[in-house]
C-alpha cells in the first residue's frame, strides 16, 4: 500500500529538551571475524523467515567471509572455516607463512 508523502509538509523543529547529535564518523567494522554456531544460527534465521541462501550469506559475513555475487551455501563455509582454523590453530601452512627465504 503506497504512502502519500507532501512535500510541502514542514519539518518540526526539535523541542527544547531533545539533544541533536552529530556522528563524526561510522563505527569502524570488527577486525577479528566472529565465532558463531553455524548450524544452530542457519536454523534460527531460516526459522525467522530468512531463505536458505540469505541466511548462508549472512552467516558467511559474520565470520569474516567476502561477500560474493552468488550465494554462499553452508557446506561452503564450513569447508572455508574448517581450513581457516586448520591454517590458524596448526602447523600446516608454515612454509607459506615465512617471509621470503
Amino acid at each position: 500500500m503506497p504512502i502519500g508523502i507532501d512535500p510541502s509538509a514542514p519539518i518540526p523543529e526539535p523541542l527544547a529538551d531533545e539533544t541533536v547529535v552529530k556522528v563524526a564518523s561510522a563505527m569502524a567494522p570488527d577486525v577479528l571475524p566472529r565465532i558463531v554456531k553455524t548450524q544452530a544460527s542457519y536454523r534460527q534465521l531460516v526459522s525467522s523467515g530468512l531463505t536458505g541462501a540469505e541466511a548462508a550469506g549472512l552467516i558467511g559475513y559474520v565470520s569474516g567471509l567476502p561477500t560474493n555475487v552468488s550465494p554462499w551455501a553452508m557446506t561452503q563455509i564450513h569447508q572455508l572455516l574448517f581450513l581457516r582454523a586448520l591454517y590458524n590453530e596448526a602447523r600446516w601452512g608454515e612454509a607459506e607463512r615465512k617471509p621470503g627465504d
